[in-house]
């Protein structure tokens, strides 16, 4: 065989500790029926990559792998006898190499293309054939050889193509007969998970979960993106300057566009990227009118296809830069002279104004140093931003924007108005809001809209009860010709259903409001309903409804509007308090992971409570106690400054809750103090939608304080307070922990605490609630309704030995764990601290942390996680489920 020949049917080096994509294996149902598949995408996308794991997975089953690169120079003659001696390689069967010479005699090369076809059907078993490089072939061997192979592959052969552009392979009767496949960038893209699975396999939790996403949102899923970010974190000597390197695009990743791009182009090539940085997306037409080069259209296909820089849009001519390439391309085109550079954002923005693009046209014109162009543009896209859902966004213009020009235009005005009113400034949408009144010519239907914006800053500001002040008049009589009016008003009624305890009713709202549809896609006023919805379902505690209604909505809202939009802010912490409870905790914090910043900002009083307690208590759960003390004082400070006592209150309710887990009665009551003192004159207003909900979040910490302070008697009246509120309103978590506390004070008191803890277990099965026992107090996670309690008289140290005791047949018999080390162990799984570990086994903390630290020599592990992590890998922990 030829050298060049033995190259190109050489695979790439394998490594078996590269990541392996679960969700594009052979074996996933979309893929497994294929006969060919076709993934194209630019550079860096680890097309490669994807073979080489594919070729993994079918040598491991058996079958027969050939792999071949490609080249320029393949025509069909040339291409055949590739193929004949990849499959020698693959096989070691003569008749290939026979094929080979007589492709070298260059016959007919169709004829030899079937003896080909023949000879792999007559090999009787699984043959796959990869193809890299293929979009390097010359079009007539595209069009012609490697059709005609796709069309008349025997049954035992697969074949899989990589290229970086879409081939015009004729395939669209093997697509419609579902025996081909093309994979495009957006699939090969890294979805979040798939990031935080590779940065946790080369960092492990010394990255945490924030940077991970922030770094997934930097690189936008570009694994090439990812490989350069790792590269920059492990020689840089700190994470945040890893990152502020990739944002800046220098180092590593300066490197990489300036010895893999640049110093590769053509200098043509090099002008015309300079010229069309600027604009974030970009058109054929676009380009040609910002470069004046009448090659635009074709430049723009050839660097689409040979580097990383573009990402295509589906079924479309736009494409957008990748965010670290037009950052390394802006400093580029930052190098032209001022007068250059204002004549390219002024022809941008012209042609972008032509076309209806008037928010980016917008940003042109005052780049060009064209405010008033630019201000007559905003106005007529800044309320359709809001609609959208881009809050954020519409913020950002009205700083931007002088204050006369926003309140001189009534459009804008309540498109400002509206953002500001649902984040951190409402008191700022009120000055608006009385500017918009105070205008003789505004109809009824706008009369309305500025009514619902102050009832919605009222409620963004946690004061329910104003917020029904101002909405009520208009739930009576509204106005009856705008389908948008009557679905803010049942946005509006729905949230204050729930504040009154009436969930049913809140979905039914919400599902008979008329649809206002504007543009494809979720909105804010759709979105908005759809949270409220899941948001109800978590209300009764029904967790497996919130997390259906909650994770398809969520994903719109992300794919729609954005990771960091306020609708899906709103959406995700709900979605991760529900993962909580469902105890998925890595889902929970994969879709909290960089939001809190935007929860703080743009999201309301409950979705704020929800992300911060939520992320309080996984910290707390992975030991990080530091991290959650830092979380509820920062709930308490928003609290404090933003004058919303709820905040306060929920932030003190959980110190309170964790120090009682921990025995701690002395710092409960303090606490308990603390919390007394924050309480608002509304908490006592028994007709307060307010003081409802606080009175609620009030009975709950009392248990716990009691509870800390094992006064049982005290503790079953007010545990019975609490079923009582809480059913009333139909707060389903609320009631379970209820009758928890229930059985507890029963129990201790020796009564027959059967009938609540019977209870408590089968509405927790029901609605999914999987960790409110365990949350609630560590014995009870253990404990089952058909347990006997030890007997009415056995003292809470026994029962907690029988316990520790049943918990063993989880955990397999091994010489290298002493008993007392296996009941370490199994508390350990749950999450225990070493304060519970030692209630739990009666011993002495001391005790626990000696064992501990033979486990962890033993194990070799470095966390709590990591202890369990190797013990389920050793066999030695068995799944609970």
């Amino acid at each position: 065989m030829e050298p060049e020949l033995v190259l190109k049917t050489t695979p790439p080096r394998s490594r078996r500790s590269a990541f392996r994509r679960e969700r594009l294996g052979l074996d996933v149902d979309e893929l497994a029926s294929r006969i060919a598949i076709s993934i194209h995408a630019p550079a860096g996308f680890g097309k490669t990559w994807l073979l080489a794991q594919w070729r993994r997975e079918l040598l491991s089953r058996g079958a027969v792998v050939a792999w071949l690169t490609l080249d320029g120079r393949d025509d069909s003659a040339r291409f055949l006898q590739g193929l004949a001696a990849a499959m020698l390689v693959a096989s070691g069967r003569p008749a290939f190499a026979n094929s080979a010479k007589q492709t070298m005699n260059h016959r007919d090369a169709l004829g030899d293309l079937t003896e080909w076809l023949a000879e792999v059907a007559d090999l009787g078993c699984e043959v796959a054939l990869m193809l890299d490089e293929v979009d390097r072939l010359p079009d007539a061997t595209i069009r012609v050889a490697l059709t005609y192979l796709l069309h008349n592959a025997p049954a035992n052969l697969h074949v899989l193509l990589a290229s970086r552009r879409r081939l015009s392979l004729q395939a669209a009767e093997l697509q419609a007969r579902g025996l081909f496949l093309e994979l495009g960038l957006e699939t090969l893209r890294f979805r979040v998970d798939e990031t935080i699975a590779v940065l946790g396999a080369r960092f492990g939790e010394s990255l945490d979960i924030d940077l991970k996403v922030l770094i997934h949102e930097l690189t936008e899923g570009w694994p090439l993106g990812l490989q350069l970010a790792v590269a920059a974190i492990e020689r840089s000597t700190g994470v945040e300057l890893a990152i502020q390197e990739l944002r800046a695009c220098t180092g590593d990743i300066q490197r990489y566009f300036v010895e893999s791009l640049v110093a590769k182009l053509q200098p043509e090539q090099i002008d015309f990227l300079s010229c069309i940085a600027l604009p974030e997306n970009l058109h054929p037409d676009l380009c040609l009118i910002l470069t004046d080069n009448p090659r635009a259209g074709e430049l723009m296909a050839e660097l689409r296809s040979s580097t990383p820089i573009f990402a295509e849009s589906q079924g479309s001519d736009w494409v957008s830069i990748h965010p670290l390439a037009r950052e390394f391309l802006q400093q580029r085109a930052a190098g032209l002279p001022r007068g250059r550079r204002c004549e390219l954002h002024l022809r941008a923005a012209t042609w972008l104004e032509a076309h209806s693009f008037f928010e980016e046209a917008a940003r042109h014109y005052l780049s060009a140093d064209l405010p008033r162009q630019a201000y007559n543009l905003i106005e007529q896209c800044l309320y359709e931003i809001m609609l959208r859902g881009q809050f954020g966004r519409v913020i950002e213009w009205v700083g931007e924007l002088p204050a006369e020009e926003v309140e001189s235009r009534p459009r804008m005005c309540l498109a400002a108005a509206w953002a500001l009113a649902m984040s951190d400034r409402p008191e700022k949408a009120n000055r608006l809001i009385t500017r918009l009144q105070s205008d003789p010519a505004i109809d009824e239907e706008a009369r309305f809209e500025a009514a619902a914006i102050a009832s919605a800053a009222a409620y963004f500001s946690d004061r329910p009860d104003d917020s029904q002040a101002i909405i009520g008049r208009w739930i009576e009589s509204p106005p009856k010709a705008s389908v948008k009016a009557l679905a803010l008003l049942a946005n509006q009624q729905s949230r204050l259903a729930l504040f009154r305890g009436q969930p049913e009713l809140a979905r039914r709202v919400c599902r008979r409001a008329p649809q206002f549809s504007w543009s494809e896609g979720l909105d804010a006023i759709r979105g908005f309903s759809e949270w409220v919805i899941g948001a109800s379902y978590l209300w009764e505690g029904r967790m497996v409804a919130a997390a259906e209604s909650l994770r398809g909505t969520l994903q719109r809202a992300e794919q729609d509007i954005g990771r960091r939009s306020s609708v899906a802010t709103l959406l995700a912490c709900s979605l991760a308090a529900v993962l909580l409870e469902r105890d998925e905790l890595d889902e929970a914090a994969t879709v909290l992971a960089n939001r809190l910043d935007v929860v703080e900002r743009l999201a309301s009083p409950d979705a704020i409570v929800s992300g911060f307690v939520t992320a309080a208590r996984l910290a707390s759960l992975r030991g990080q106690v530091h991290r959650t003390h830092d979380l509820l004082e920062a709930l308490h400070a928003l609290g404090e400054e933003r004058g919303v006592p709820r905040f306060c209150l929920v932030s003190l309710g959980e110190q309170i809750r964790l120090h009682a887990l921990q025995g701690r009665a002395d710092s409960c009551q303090v606490f308990w103090r603390r919390f007394e003192e924050a309480i608002p004159p509304r908490f006592h207003d028994p007709d307060s939608l307010l003081g409802l909900e606080l009175r609620l979040h009030a009975g709950v910490a009392r248990t716990y304080v009691l509870l800390a302070q094992r006064r049982w008697s005290e503790l079953l009246a007010a545990a019975s307070d609490l079923h009582e509120r809480a059913g009333g309103v139909r707060r389903g978590r609320e009631v379970v922990l209820a009758l928890l506390f229930k059985s507890l004070a029963l129990h201790e008191m020796g009564c027959d605490s059967q009938s609540s803890l019977q209870e408590a277990h089968s509405l927790a099965e029901e609605y999914g609630l999987r960790r409110v026992l365990l949350d609630t107090h560590p014995l009870l996670a253990s404990w089952s309704p058909s347990h006997a309690m030890g007997g009415v008289q056995a003292s809470s140290s026994s029962v907690v030995e029988s316990v520790s005791r049943a918990s063993l047949a989880k955990v397999a018999p091994s010489r290298l764990l002493t008993p007392k080390e296996q009941e370490v162990l199994q508390l350990l799984a749950r999450n225990l601290s070493n304060k519970q570990i030692a209630l739990a086994l009666n011993v002495g903390e001391e005790t626990v942390k000696w064992h501990l630290k033979n486990i962890f020599g033993k194990f070799q592990a470095g966390t709590r996680r990591h202890v369990v992590d190797r013990a389920y890998m050793l066999g030695i922990l068995e799944t609970e489920r």
